[in-house]
């Protein structure tokens, strides 16, 4: 049994897309893609592309018998804070694997090594990790082409 203990660290990544409800931020360094919805951003701007985003994420862990994770600290009122939360591995390519978020909070597609597992990813696969809202800390003046 893989026993790696996964460890939050605060990351950065620029919003390449926004919906009504939901955006999409590119991770810095080319790391992967995260959606989720707008309710979990701490902002009173209007969110456009080129936003810098702050949050906490780690490692995902592939588990076989996941925990019962609580999703009720996702919320913006307070200083940003990493949770323990669940998913669904939704996608799996040579490359990287994609995540549906529990309590619909969105998805995460990182690329392979972001994964630790002792058994193949697969579609349907448990995972766990750390993530938490977001803050709106600045914009890029950057062409949304080059996010």
């Amino acid at each position: 049994m893989l026993d790696y203990m996964i460890n939050p660290i605060k990351m950065g990544g620029l919003v390449k897309e926004v919906s009504d409800s939901q955006i999409k931020v590119h991770l810095h360094g080319r790391l992967g893609v995260i959606t989720v919805p707008k309710k979990l951003v701490t902002t009173k701007e209007k969110i456009e592309p080129g936003h810098e985003m702050e949050f906490y994420f780690s490692y995902i862990k592939v588990v076989e018998n996941p925990y019962d994770y609580d999703s009720s600290d996702m919320v913006t009122d307070h200083e940003i804070t990493p949770c323990l939360l669940g998913g669904k591995i939704t996608e799996v390519n040579d490359t990287a694997a994609k995540v549906e978020i529990m309590d619909k909070l969105g998805t995460v597609a990182v690329p392979r090594r972001w994964y630790f597992t002792d058994i193949p990813l697969k579609e349907g696969s448990d995972a766990e990790f750390y993530f938490s809202c977001m803050n709106l800390v600045g914009k890029r003046d950057i062409p949304v082409e080059s996010i």
